[in-house]
């Protein structure tokens, strides 16, 4: 199965678990404005915010306040705990359910998911950015083990940067899960 199979497999068993939200493939963040780089995230979840000068915090807050939402989101971070908890060299604070969920404030989006399967490291580190920065939460889907210690060498070398007062970029609320976790998430 390639990464797009896999990416319209889990689609439409997203529309099913998170009820009455919109799930859009490959959404563009700043869709019609030419002079500014609009990433694209390979799955993202509204309500969206794009509005200028407008946000969606209060309905975001709302949103994770719903049981079945909660109930998916602590299922995630407990597979994400889990998967950067096996890290032998580990310069991640393992942040609070309740930080993580609410460390993005200003997002395009609620939730903002990539799927990786064969990329560059950079190119892995710009989707973990991009997921991170659009979504309340951003969810890292690897592919194989390969992205899946690619995304956790990335957190921790985040981590590190942050650790010796570096310039860096915080992902507190970006999570890993393998592409089996999640579809047994979504299965469940």
């Amino acid at each position: 199965m390639t990464a797009r199979e896999y990416q319209n497999l889990t689609t439409p068993l997203l529309v099913d678990k998170l009820i009455d939200l919109e799930v859009v493939d490959e959404w563009s963040a700043f869709r019609g404005i030419n002079y500014q780089y609009s990433p694209r995230v390979d799955i993202a979840v509204g309500p969206f915010s794009v509005t200028p000068n407008g946000n969606q915090t209060a309905e975001y807050n709302r949103i994770l306040r719903r049981e079945n939402i909660d109930r998916f989101l602590k299922r995630v971070y407990d597979l994400h705990i889990e998967n950067i908890g096996l890290e032998w060299m580990n310069e991640l604070n393992i942040p609070e359910f309740d930080f993580l969920t609410r460390k993005n404030q200003n997002a395009r989006c609620f939730l903002a998911i990539e799927i990786e399967n064969t990329s560059t490291k950079k190119h892995i580190m710009g989707s973990m950015i991009n997921a991170a920065s659009l979504g309340r939460i951003g969810i890292g889907i690897a592919f194989n083990d390969s992205v899946k210690r690619t995304f956790l060498r990335i957190l921790n070398y985040l981590a590190f940067l942050k650790r010796v007062e570096k310039n860096t970029y915080d992902t507190t609320n970006f999570m890993i899960l393998t592409k089996e976790q999640f579809l047994e998430i979504l299965n469940e």
